[in-house]
């Protein structure tokens, strides 16, 4: 039977207001918000949030996960995580879920990752969802690490990778909590929920969005509300 744990937000930014994403989390409290992380943050447009602002997250209550991309991503999975802390002004402690954005890089680190916080989720992204093969040794690779707490471990499939480019929902059956990624947005997210819902298949998931819940480059409150609204109309449809 399909659970679905969080509705995920990702790329809080400087413009986005933390009293009303409050407001938001309180009205649906599945609703969790993503903060995008790397060294190069100032680089990267506005979706990646200032460290410095990462200070004000601190005691809001909101539900966060941080997601660390590019070399950064690849330090954290050598266990270098002093220069994540850094990178983060000593906030990772406010993060219940830490994703690893590493699809696609050209080296293949001996991963090692040890949660900051016990309990702390680790999620790991992988592109492209059609290969169930390529899951598998993703998952089996990273439960090999003698460090790793094996019972937070997860698998964001994400063939968009930020994008915002609509790719069809592909299933895998899993026993790990497993999310759904690639260019949902108001328009399409009752469909894919609703797909994912009621296949006999999904077990616990979330879904993640980025561009579509954006406008210009800033991150949208509107469509974020426009979102779950659907989203509660769906869970209530199929009861």
């Amino acid at each position: 039977m399909s659970t679905l744990k969080h509705i995920t937000f990702t790329g809080v930014d400087a413009m986005s207001d933390i009293k009303a994403l409050l407001e938001i989390q309180r009205e649906f409290p599945l609703a969790e918000f993503g903060v995008l992380t790397s060294y190069h943050w100032n680089e990267n447009g506005n979706r990646y949030l200032d460290p410095e602002l990462m200070n004000n997250l601190r005691g809001s209550g909101l539900h966060l996960s941080l997601h660390i991309c590019g070399r950064a991503a690849h330090d954290a999975a050598v266990k270098d995580w002093e220069k994540i802390d850094a990178l983060t002004l000593g906030n990772l402690d406010i993060f219940k879920r830490v994703q690893l954005n590493l699809s696609g890089r050209k080296d293949n680190p001996e991963f090692c990752w040890i949660p900051i916080v016990i309990g702390q989720e680790l999620i790991v992204q992988q592109k492209g969802c059609n290969d169930l093969t390529l899951y598998e040794n993703t998952l089996k690779h990273w439960k090999e690490s003698p460090h790793l707490h094996r019972d937070v471990i997860s698998v964001l499939l994400d063939a968009s990778g930020g994008r915002g480019i609509d790719t069809p929902i592909e299933i895998l059956e899993s026993q790990e909590k497993v999310g759904y990624a690639g260019g949902i947005n108001p328009e399409n997210v009752g469909d894919k929920l609703y797909q994912l819902m009621t296949s006999p298949k999904v077990g616990d998931f979330w879904i993640d969005m980025e561009s579509g819940v954006r406008t210009d480059d800033w991150f949208d409150l509107d469509k974020v509300h426009r979102v779950l609204r659907i989203c509660r109309e769906v869970i209530a449809e199929i009861g």
